[in-house]
């Protein structure tokens, strides 16, 4: 509206000094072609705050509605509408009577499934430690059995590896005195009783091979049951360290059986005690009543609040705001709340990511310093807070700035002439106005308005008004 303003003053001076250009003298005209004179200032680099006011709703900082879980005859009520109350204060009472029938059995499910868990566990036990005791018994008859048979072939393959040792002995020697007898040329020879020959030699011969094939047949049945053996005493002493290990694990296992029926009771137990609880109603938090639907004799049931608890020690004010404003706040930054004149300080609190779809704004929550005496909740404020900021930006007067179908421009003094220079432009307010490109830091502008300005005109500043 400013520029516009401005726009419209210089139009309507234009036609003005027309018209009196017209019938002027020649002293005014030549006058006309002088230096303007005008305002200069060099830019420079400042801040610029721009503070936003919106409306308000107050509401205490806690408010809680009070809904019982359970429904039933109030039986007392201990507040009334304007007590100041504790967390955790008794509100009213229902009548708990069926509730605490419900955990007398739940309490009697629990005991008898309790007692039917620890009978199978000792059923299961004794079981597992017969069967147990089966397997190793049997498993030691087998290792006993395979050492019997290992040893009556171990004791056969002994005795036939002697005969063997022996006949080989007996051949070896009768073998080399026959054949000292044969190169002496000789066909038989004696030694002692026995009378050395090649009939002798091979029948001494055979009788070794044989009994090398007997222990030979024996050895694999021999190797065999020495690895029967070893099974079975494998087998045996599994058994036995296996006792411990799958008792535990049965046992185990039987446990984690009984213990998920035993914590389904239990969990009956819970679920009547937490459902006797509900019967006497208590506060959540500190504050005042001030609300009251439930009287003695009375129904109460969980279709509306009983009681309504405000803490008003600190009240929230709650406003909404465009996205763009939205984009500009933060939590923690301070704002100032408003009403009949007087000024409360406060601080964001919330500032909601998703936009509420039946107004397209973003919510704001703050925290205001007062309490419900001076801001009575659901009453309107007026809220002012900080939104846009430059800092350290080249900020320049609003007034040096004008516009035309191209943009925002400036007239920059260069050599005392006054260059039309396009700008852009950032935030800005009734004084200053931030300047993002187009000039630096130092240039000279022009801040005063004329008729006569525009582009190329030769300029004079003022002295007053000297650049800084």
């Amino acid at each position: 509206m400013k520029r516009k303003s401005k726009s419209m003053i210089g139009l309507v001076l234009g036609v003005g000094l027309c018209l009196t250009g017209c019938g002027s003298t020649a002293q005014e005209q030549t006058a006309g072609t002088s230096a303007v004179l005008v305002d200069v200032e060099t830019a420079g680099k400042g801040s610029l705050v721009l503070s936003n006011q919106f409306v308000g709703t107050i509401s205490p900082e806690k408010s809680v509605y009070i809904i019982p879980l359970a429904q039933g005859t109030v039986t007392e009520t201990f507040f009334e509408v304007g007590d100041e109350v504790q967390a955790g204060d008794v509100l009213f009472k229902i009548d708990d009577s069926g509730a605490k029938l419900q955990l007398r059995q739940a309490q009697l499910t629990y005991n008898n499934t309790k007692l039917q868990a620890d009978s199978a566990l000792t059923t299961q036990q004794e079981s597992a430690n017969m069967q147990l005791d089966t397997s190793i018994s049997g498993a030691e008859a087998q290792y006993v059995a395979a050492q019997a048979q290992w040893k009556a072939i171990a004791d056969q393959y002994d005795e036939i590896d002697d005969i063997y040792d022996q006949a080989d002995e007996a051949y070896e020697k009768v073998k080399e005195i026959w054949d000292q007898a044969k190169a002496a040329g000789l066909t038989s020879v004696s030694s002692g009783d026995i009378v050395i020959n090649q009939a002798y030699v091979d029948d001494l011969k055979s009788k070794r091979d044989q009994a090398k094939t007997t222990r030979d047949k024996i050895e694999p049945q021999l190797n065999a049951a020495e690895k029967a053996m070893e099974v079975a005493g494998q087998a045996y002493e599994t058994a036995k360290k296996s006792k411990e290990l799958t008792q535990g694990d049965v046992l185990e296992d039987t446990k984690k059986q009984l213990n998920t029926g035993l914590q389904l009771a239990g969990l009956g137990v819970d679920s009547a005690e937490l459902a006797l609880s509900y019967y006497q109603v208590t506060t959540p938090i500190s504050g005042k009543v001030t609300g009251k639907n439930v009287e003695v004799n009375g129904m109460a049931t969980s279709a509306s609040p009983a009681y309504v608890i405000a803490n008003d020690n600190t009240m929230n004010v709650t406003y909404n705001v465009s996205e763009a404003v939205k984009n500009t706040l933060t939590v923690g930054q301070n704002i100032i709340v408003e009403r009949n004149g007087v000024e409360y300080t406060g601080v964001i609190t919330e500032v909601a990511n998703a936009v509420n779809q039946a107004t397209g704004l973003f919510q704001v929550k703050a925290a205001v310093q007062a309490n419900g005496e001076q801001l009575p909740s659901g009453v309107s404020v007026k809220i002012s807070s900080e939104t846009y900021k430059a800092e350290n930006d080249l900020i320049i007067p609003y007034d040096a700035v004008y516009y035309d179908n191209k943009g925002a421009y400036v007239y920059v003094v260069d050599n005392g002439t006054a260059v039309k220079t396009y700008v852009t432009t950032g935030i800005f307010n009734d004084e200053e106005i931030q300047i993002l490109d187009g000039i630096s830091e130092g240039t000279k502008i022009v801040t005063s308005w004329s008729p006569r300005l525009m582009d190329g005109v030769q300029i004079t500043a003022h002295e007053a008004q000297e650049a800084k």
